[in-house]
């Protein structure tokens, strides 16, 4: 099963998870190109509360907005 914590912290190049938190931008940019129907959705709750303190559903009407996501993303398969 795919884990979002150490596959961003991968992505980012953070030595700590805890790391996270602290590069907000690079996991906002690097969330909209990752396919995250990939991972298990109480795991996208955690990680979106843990690094944004936000619920993920926030997370996932942000993804669905036109204007947001002007940058490419990659198409899920799902």
């Amino acid at each position: 099963m795919k884990d979002i914590f150490t596959d961003m912290q991968a992505q980012i190049g953070c030595q700590y998870i805890s790391d996270l938190t602290y590069h907000k931008r690079a996991v906002w940019l690097e969330m909209k190109r990752l396919c995250l129907s990939a991972y298990p959705k109480k795991q996208l709750e955690d990680f979106s509360r843990y690094v944004f303190d936000v619920p993920y559903t926030v997370i996932q009407e942000a993804l669905q907005r036109k204007d947001i996501m002007s940058h490419k993303r990659k198409v899920c398969v799902d």
